[in-house]
């Protein structure tokens, strides 16, 4: 018996030791970098099963998470609507022979998905059709996330979201330089009429800028800079309605469907019948290209909808938050706050020990490894070109925004143990790729552990 209480003694303290020298090395690429003269670094790790906590550097502060954040968002959605779910835009008829379409928020839907939604309907009801209503009621009509920046307007990476939503909100238009020396163009092959204004001059290489002044005009792009050689860029629409009943009218050509009557926008009513539905791939699939490809746009449709579920009601911030809460309510109290989906407001603030924590809560769920597999590994979608060394031992979500650097996921390491791990970086100013081979340099030192 004292011989095995000196084994555990003598084993205790070897791993002591050797978790002391890891904290050290550690300790000393954080207070060595640049990074933490200037700005806030806040690490966290622990062991995913046990939650003993291996190193912790500024666990406590609150931080803005950026696209991390979508880790947590889109697992509470996915737990209220399941892996199974699917997006359903539905189609209806009454007697008098009104089109009535119930939109299901999908954030997948397209002209030529809407086309085979109509094609149905005309294969059952081969007349015109009178009035055509939408019914938008799965979620709100709130298109813009609290906190987020006016300034991303043009982003196409932040288009905005709506219930009246279709190829992702955006269009695409070509910018070509002038030849023999006339001014450049703009063209926008889609049947969307955006005003834009060309500022655009010809160039040695291409450096253009995209921006709305909605305190001149909410209708207004401006395209700014020099142009060397044609570009194709997407653009988000500034107004999803008008975008969206374009596409339908679009799509209604394209079906063969003629209406005589008018476009209007009510509730589905009772007593109408149920003519063609179309669904989306299932959510675990839309999922999975979320955090990968950290689509915002994806993210803020499943986190609306999945809000809407929960509260038995309109999807809306509000109530999706609330879902959020309720499903990490076992972690122990902490501070935070969060208001969209995708994690680009400036509002959202989480701590490097709250991720740790909500890590470790989902890794030890049943079936956690189907959802830790929609994360992204080294080679695919944000992770595509880091930590290529350790690729076969890392699911994770980077986060990226002005001044904000954020990595957070699993790992397995060298020495076989699992452990789940965030850093979040903040009010940095260096060039993006730098902060990311800081981020690196810290997971691979994780890895040795």
């Amino acid at each position: 018996m004292n011989k095995l209480k000196t084994l555990f003694v003598v084993l205790s303290v070897f791993t002591f030791c050797v978790s002391a020298a890891y904290a050290s090395g550690m300790d000393g690429l954080i207070k060595k970098s640049n990074l933490n003269k200037t700005s806030t670094i806040a690490v966290s790790v622990k062991d995913a099963k046990s939650g003993r906590v291996v190193y912790q550097y500024n666990e406590n502060k609150l931080m803005n998470p950026a696209s991390v954040q979508k880790i947590f968002t889109m697992k509470s959605a996915y737990e209220e609507l399941g892996s199974g779910y699917t997006f359903k835009t539905t189609a209806y008829l009454d007697k008098k022979g009104n089109l009535y379409i119930k939109l299901g928020a999908d954030p997948t839907l397209t002209r030529n998905s809407l086309i085979t939604l109509l094609k149905s309907v005309k294969e059952k009801y081969n007349k015109p059709v009178n009035d055509i209503v939408l019914d938008s009621s799965i979620i709100d009509n709130r298109q813009w996330g609290t906190g987020w920046m006016w300034d991303d307007d043009t982003n196409e990476l932040l288009p905005k979201f709506s219930p009246f939503s279709i190829n992702e909100n955006k269009i695409e238009i070509t910018l070509s330089p002038g030849k023999n020396g006339s001014n450049p163009e703009i063209r926008n092959k889609s049947s969307y009429t955006m005003h834009i204004v060309n500022r655009l001059k010809n160039g040695k290489d291409n450096n253009i800028s995209l921006e709305r002044m909605p305190w001149i005009s909410s209708d207004l792009t401006y395209v700014t800079g020099d142009i060397n050689s044609p570009l194709k860029i997407k653009l988000p629409v500034d107004s999803v309605e008008r975008y969206f009943t374009g596409e339908l009218n679009a799509a209604l050509a394209g079906a063969g469907i003629k209406h005589n009557g008018a476009l209007k926008f009510a509730p589905l009513p009772s007593g109408v019948n149920k003519v063609a539905e179309i669904s989306s791939a299932p959510l675990n699939e839309i999922v999975n290209l979320t955090l990968k490809d950290s689509n915002n746009f994806y993210a803020e449709m499943i986190f609306k909808t999945a809000g809407g579920h929960f509260a038995k009601d309109t999807g809306t911030a509000e109530s999706a938050v609330k879902m959020f809460d309720n499903y990490y309510s076992d972690l122990k109290n902490y501070s935070y706050e969060i208001v969209d989906g995708c994690g680009i407001s400036r509002n959202n603030l989480l701590t490097a020990d709250w991720i740790t924590d909500a890590l470790n809560k989902i890794y030890n769920e049943k079936n956690s490894q189907n959802f830790i597999n929609l994360l992204a590994k080294p080679m695919q979608g944000t992770m595509s070109d880091r930590l290529l060394n350790i690729s076969l031992k890392l699911r994770a979500k980077t986060g990226t925004a002005s001044g904000i650097s954020s990595i957070a996921g699993y790992i397995d390491t060298k020495s076989g143990k699992k452990y789940s791990f965030a850093i979040l970086i903040q009010n940095h100013n260096m060039d993006t790729i730098d902060v990311k081979k800081f981020e690196d340099s810290l997971i691979n030192e994780i890895y040795k552990m």
